[in-house]
């Protein structure tokens, strides 16, 4: 069976935030030369759907509430071909009080899971986070819906750790997964598989290292550790431009190192070389490979560092206007 756990459908760039390391390189790109068009995304669905058997959908790029009305395209298409399965929508939440209607109708309409993801929650100012805080709540409270005790319960109901292909067995376990890991201040507000959560992220992995100002590949030849160890995608899966890849930054990769000018630096020729799978000419081999091959390393991998290096949510590392 050709499982997905979760597969992100890539809109765009932009973002109004920039954190570093962002792996799809929105604290880089900042701008939507690079989106895929609307036509282009549901063509991309409709393959995916038909190459693999998705277990979970998510939107992914920049600022899905800058996306608005492609978002909430890309969400119809999906519901109209999977009624009933997860569809997450992450969002840094900086911009849901501005939007409180239109993210309750995503929730109570389309049935979809918001994760609302505070990236300023190390701030020494909490004026962010208690915004971020009140309008995650004034959404819940909107729709009336039941607050879970504890907390970790959606991840369990949701993503189902016990559930499918053997390599995905094999990944939880190796990796150790507990649906009742819970980090600080955590809520959830469910009903079935649809809601809104919301979680403090205190800091990004780095996923590409700079010399001399250019971006390079930590290249430590130990592409094993360096996906069980510093990958941020673990096992999020990305659509783009109607191919899947195994990660964000590996999709996003070619118009980052585009936008540095270094296309054709040697050290990255190996990773510019990794294939995805394309959906309009993969055979059933190359798309099975991808399955069980999702949840382990490929030689890609050695982009990312092989020990985990961690880069803190300060100010200067999340807004655009303090970054360099």
């Amino acid at each position: 069976m050709k499982h997905i756990k979760i597969l992100d459908v890539f809109y765009g760039n932009k973002c109004n935030l920039a954190c570093s390391q962002c792996d799809t390189r929105s604290d880089v790109i900042r701008h939507t030369g690079y989106d895929p068009t609307i036509d282009d995304i549901r063509r991309g669905i409709d393959l995916a759907n038909k190459t693999f058997d998705v277990e979970n959908w998510s939107v992914l790029g920049g600022e899905p509430l800058l996306y608005k009305k492609s978002v909430l395209e890309i969400i119809k298409h999906i519901r109209s071909i999977e009624p009933n399965k997860t569809i997450f929508f992450p969002t840094n939440g900086l911009l849901l009080d501005k939007n409180i209607d239109f993210v309750a109708e995503l929730i109570d309409k389309y049935k979809v899971w918001v994760q609302v993801c505070n990236h300023t929650a190390r701030f020494e100012n909490k004026t962010l986070t208690q915004k971020i805080i009140s309008s995650t709540e004034q959404i819940a409270n909107k729709l009336s819906l039941p607050k879970l005790n504890p907390t970790y319960d959606w991840w369990h109901t949701i993503m189902k750790l016990e559930t499918g292909t053997p390599n995905w067995l094999e990944y939880v376990k190796k990796r150790n997964l507990d649906h009742t890991d819970e980090g600080p201040n955590e809520a959830a507000w469910m009903k079935e598989n649809y809601g809104i959560y919301y979680m403090e992220a205190h800091e990004f992995q780095t996923i590409h290292n700079y010399v001399d100002g250019k971006p390079k590949p930590f290249k430590d030849n130990d592409p094993e550790s360096s996906y069980w160890n510093s990958c941020p995608s673990v096992f999020c899966a990305i659509l783009y431009n109607k191919k899947v890849y195994k990660c964000a930054a590996l999709a996003t990769l070619r118009n980052f190192l585009d936008t540095h000018n270094v296309l054709d630096d040697p050290d990255w020729q190996p990773y510019l070389n990794y294939q995805p799978v394309d959906l309009e000419t993969a055979s059933q081999e190359q798309a099975q490979y991808f399955a069980d091959t999702h949840y382990c390393h490929v030689d890609a991998c050695a982009m990312c560092p092989s020990k985990r290096i961690q880069v803190d949510k300060t100010e200067t590392n999340v807004l655009p206007t303090l970054r360099r």
